[in-house]
Order: C-alpha cells, then sequence, then structure tokens
C-alpha cells in the first residue's frame, strides 16, 4: 500500500529520551513502525545509532511481537533487509489476508431484454426481414425470471491476527409487476396468466393485450401474440398476425394473414388483393371485406362482402346500408342474410347452407319418413292394438270361466297374449315418437335459410344441403329454405330479419 499521508497511518517506535545519557557502546537502533488505517499493512523503518550499526532478523521479529503484530511476517523480505543494510528504505514487514466479499446474487431473464430487434435467420441461411419477434410471450405459470444464490465469501485477517469478517452477497428483488407472482421461494418470478411480457427499470408486466401503436410494417414485422392483439394503424401487404385470443385492427387490412383464436374485428375493413386471409375461432367483423379469404368457426357479420371466399360455421350477416352480398362464394352451417345478393350484371355468386345438422334433419324429413306416412301406419297400429285389446279381454274371461286360469295351460295362454299386447303397444309408442321428431325437424328447417331482404339477382347459385337451385330471374324479398327434397321459396317475414 503506498502512504500519500500520516493521516492513514499509525506511528509505532521505540526511540526513548532517555538513551541521550546511555554509552555509545550501548546504544540500540531505533525502530518506526506505521500501521494502515485497515490493519493489513505494517510499515518498519530503523535509524541505526551509528552509521555501522547491524540490526538482526531477531531483533526486528522481537520489535514485531512486542508491537503485537503477529500475523503475516514477511520474513524474507526482513533477512533481505537485515542483510543488506536498506535502513534507509520501508519495509513492509507484515500483510494481512484481506476478506473475500460474498458475491451478490444476480437475477437471469427468461427472455431477451433487447429492444433492437433484428430480423430471423431462416435454416436455409436467408433472412426474415418480417420477423423481427417483437412479441415476447409467456404462458401462464412459467418463469420470467429466477435470482442466482449469492456466495457467501472468505473471512480475511489482518497483521494483528484478527479475523476481518467478509461482507455477504445480497439478493436482489425480484422486479414483480402486474400478472405476476414471485414463487414460494422467492427465487423465481411467475407469469399469473397467458400474455406478452412488458420489461420495465423496475418491474416485468404480462400483459394480455399486445399493443401495435401503428402499422404492421417493415417496422414491426410480423406479431405473434399469446393474447390478444389491438393494432392502431392499418395491417400492410404480406404481413402476418397470429393471437391465442382477439384481433383488433382499428385501421384497415391489406394482403395480409390475420389468424385469432377468438374474434377478429376491423374497424375499416379489408382488401384482400386475393391472396388476404383472416381466420378465427370466434366471430369476424368488419366494415367491408373484397377479395379476401374468410374462415370463422362462428359468425361472419359485414355490410359488404364482395368477391370474397368465406366460411362460417355460424351464420353471414350482412347489415348495414348496403348489405351487400356481390360476387364469389359463401357458405355458412345455418344461416346467410343479406339485403341484395349477387349483382345486376348477373355476376356468378354462390350461397350455400351446410353443417351436419341441417344434413340429419333432411334424413328425417325424406319422403319414408314423411309425417302423412308415419300418421297413417300409426292409426293402423292404434286400430290394431284395439282389435287386440278387444280379443285379449275374452280370453282373460273364457280362461276364467273355464276355470284354467291357474293351470299351467292357461297361463302360457295368458303371458303369450300379454307379450303380443306389449308389442302392438310399443309399436304404437315408437310411431308416436317417429312423428314428434320429424315434425320438429320440419319446424327446425327453416332456421336453415338463405334470406335475400333486397334482392336476389338472376346468377345467383342457391346451395341447401344436397339440393342446388340456379337462378335464372330477379327475386324480391325472398328467403329460400329446403323442405321435402327441395329448395323452398318463401317471402321474408319479419321474425327472418332478427
Amino acid at each position: 500500500m503506498s502512504i500519500s499521508s500520516n493521516d492513514d497511518l499509525i506511528d509505532r517506535s521505540n526511540a526513548d529520551s532517555s538513551q541521550d545519557n546511555t554509552a555509545p557502546e550501548e546504544l540500540k537502533p531505533e525502530f518506526q513502525l506505521q500501521i494502515s488505517k485497515d490493519n493489513m499493512v505494517a510499515y518498519l523503518r530503523v535509524k541505526p545509532a551509528r552509521p555501522d550499526q547491524a540490526v538482526t532478523f531477531d531483533e526486528v521479529i522481537e520489535f514485531l511481537k512486542k508491537s503485537d503484530i503477529t500475523y503475516g511476517i514477511c520474513e524474507e523480505a526482513i533477512h533481505t533487509f537485515c542483510k543488506n543494510n536498506k535502513f534507509f528504505s520501508e519495509l513492509i514487514s507484515a500483510k494481512g489476508i484481506p476478506p473475500v466479499d460474498g458475491v451478490d446474487g444476480t437475477i437471469e431473464y427468461a427472455f431477451s431484454k433487447e429492444t433492437n430487434f433484428e430480423p430471423k435467420q431462416r435454416e436455409d441461411g436467408t433472412v426474415d426481414f418480417r420477423d423481427l419477434d417483437l412479441v415476447k410471450n409467456i404462458a401462464k405459470g412459467e418463469s420470467l425470471c429466477h435470482i442466482t444464490a449469492a456466495t457467501p465469501g472468505v473471512d480475511g485477517m489482518n497483521v494483528y491476527n484478527h479475523v476481518v469478517p467478509f461482507l455477504p452477497g445480497k439478493l436482489p428483488t425480484l422486479p414483480v409487476g402486474s400478472n405476476t407472482t414471485a414463487s414460494e421461494d422467492g427465487l423465481n418470478l411467475i407469469a399469473n396468466v397467458d400474455g406478452c411480457i412488458e420489461f420495465t427499470r423496475s418491474a416485468i408486466n404480462v400483459n394480455q393485450v399486445f399493443y401495435v401503436r401503428g402499422d404492421v410494417d417493415i417496422a414491426s414485422g410480423n406479431i405473434n401474440a399469446i393474447g390478444s392483439v389491438v393494432i392502431q394503424g392499418d395491417v400492410r401487404e404480406g404481413f402476418f398476425v397470429t393471437a391465442g385470443k382477439d384481433v383488433s385492427v382499428r385501421g384497415m387490412v391489406e394482403g395480409a394473414t390475420i389468424e385469432a383464436k377468438g374474434s377478429i374485428s376491423i374497424s375499416n375493413g379489408m382488401s384482400g388483393m386475393g391472396k388476404g386471409t383472416l381466420i378465427a375461432g370466434g366471430n369476424i367483423k368488419g366494415k367491408y371485406f373484397e377479395n379476401a379469404i374468410l374462415l370463422s368457426e362462428n359468425d361472419i357479420y359485414s355490410d359488404t362482402l364482395m368477391n370474397c371466399k368465406a366460411k362460417a360455421g355460424g351464420s353471414i350477416l350482412l347489415k348495414g346500408k348496403k348489405a351487400s352480398l356481390m360476387g364469389g362464394s359463401y357458405q355458412a352451417a345455418q344461416r346467410i342474410f343479406a339485403k341484395n345478393i349477387g349483382t345486376p350484371s348477373n355476376t356468378i355468386t354462390t350461397v350455400s347452407i351446410l353443417s351436419e345438422e341441417l344434413n340429419a334433419m333432411l334424413v328425417a324429413d325424406k319422403a319414408e319418413f314423411s309425417i302423412p306416412q308415419l300418421e297413417n301406419k300409426l292409426l293402423e297400429a292404434q286400430n290394431a292394438l284395439q282389435e287386440y285389446q278387444e280379443q285379449f279381454d275374452n280370453l282373460t274371461k273364457q280362461l276364467a270361466a273355464s276355470g284354467k286360469s291357474g293351470t299351467q295351460t292357461g297361463s302360457l295362454l295368458f303371458k303369450s297374449a300379454i307379450a303380443k299386447k306389449s308389442k302392438l303397444v310399443e309399436v304404437v309408442e315408437l310411431l308416436k315418437a317417429e312423428i314428434k321428431k320429424a315434425s320438429e325437424a320440419n319446424l327446425n328447417l327453416i332456421d336453415y335459410k338463405i334470406v335475400g331482404a333486397g334482392i336476389v339477382y338472376s346468377g345467383t347459385k342457391i346451395i341447401i344441403g344436397p339440393y342446388t337451385i340456379n337462378l335464372n330471374q330477379d327475386n324480391s324479398n325472398t328467403k329460400f329454405y329446403s323442405n321435402s327434397g327441395e329448395i323452398v321459396f318463401a317471402p321474408v317475414l319479419p321474425s327472418d330479419m332478427e
């Protein structure tokens, strides 16, 4: 340790004023000792009583011991010092061992904190400039970060042979934020929900909604979120948005692809350019859709559908100022409703109702299961049961009058009659159930319909189950549904407008 001032040192000396009267041959060298403030280094200076006076190793050691300096004695340095008579210089006569403080624990993150997003490299070595990995997803129950243990450290020893304790390493504080919680051992930060990670200076948040503060374009790259996504701008051509829940676009969508396990809502509509695709586990809603592919497991809502390919697991409902379905092909499981279907120029427009439920009802509506036939069979079965009831009553009376009701022969005849009567009753009940089922099917078939509250133009192709018709003239205020093996035309009623 270099000495910059006497403030850092403590002086120890063997000088004694009483030596002034001692004979020259009895004079001893003067030892001056300085100790660093942390007691880790002992500095020795020697002032011989005469120029040729020798100072021995033992004299130095004895002086250090009297001064309580017992640890870290620099014996080799003292030997050299005494041998070479380097009394004009300062000698480090003892050195302690400083403590090794413990190392603080650190936080290791399960995600990259970097914000300078770079394009992702494909397996073939090319770069996908649309995939910037902007969204950092985390699943419920997964660890966001964990704390590594602090190391304990090692005690030191000063020149007075006193232990100098180490400072233990500290554990950092978990950056608990919204939708996160610390594990039981306090070493892991756990996500409470599925969502995207938001990293701040003091906390880690898990948001169930990821916000794009502008367009989805070359600046943001593709979006892939485990939760919902809200896009405050547009989605540009060629980009992808994937969400584990809902997607809401405040602007418009071009020839892009959006896939959501929940619903998709587009405020300003979509110009699909023949390749734009929406795939939703819930509803699809938008002001208009043009030249787009729409696949919804539930319903599709819009004001205008133009030259699209759309398929809905529920219904396709166009309600608005135009409420027009023009060109393209549209398939729903239950209902298609629009003001106008097709175009005045007879653009080919295909609308269809196809579903397993509809097929089941159509099977029940086939001729061999028609309600009139079932009712005739029921009447015949009821007459047969009534006739046999008379025979059964007569048989019971005869057996009682002849005294044979308790005999083996009488018992066999009675059991046989009971079995035949039960079978006739079973046939009657089965026919009643079939009539009820067929009646319900007829009532429900009308719910699987295509409604054109304005005009359904010539050139429109209507498909309901296995039945198809091509309209060769315009139809006003018309609904179409299947009944008794054909597609039925009927006026639109107020109940159809709901």
